[in-house]
């Protein structure tokens, strides 16, 4: 894909450093407490995070960003759905939608090629 968005770079290199400090993070509370699936739904969000965030700046496919975004989007809804189990719904858990969409909202208005 040529003539990627400055959104969607922005956001990548945002979901790259953030996603890997969360999954640090997720990764040091893992040990620390009983609470393994809101800790495991945690790791794969920040995972994707990260993964989408690599796609997002290196890949050429449009197609494939769609994908990782789509995936994306998947994973933060089931992530959402667990925190709001374990924990009482708060402003955070509606703020974890803000990765996903601005990543979609680049990739719909980078170049199509």
């Amino acid at each position: 894909m040529k003539g990627k968005n400055l959104l969607l770079i922005v956001t990548s290199v945002a979901m790259i450093i953030l996603g890997g400090y969360a999954l640090v993070i997720d990764l040091l509370d893992f040990a620390a407490t009983e609470q393994s699936l809101r800790i495991i739904s945690s790791l794969a969000a920040s995972a994707s995070c990260v993964v989408a965030g690599f796609f997002g700046i290196l890949s050429i496919s449009r197609k494939r960003i769609l994908h990782v975004g789509i995936l994306l989007l998947l994973i933060t809804i089931i992530d959402v759905v667990v925190g709001v189990g374990f924990f009482d719904m708060s402003l955070f858990h509606l703020t974890l939608f803000i990765w996903p969409i601005l990543y979609l909202l680049g990739w719909r208005i980078s170049d199509r090629k």
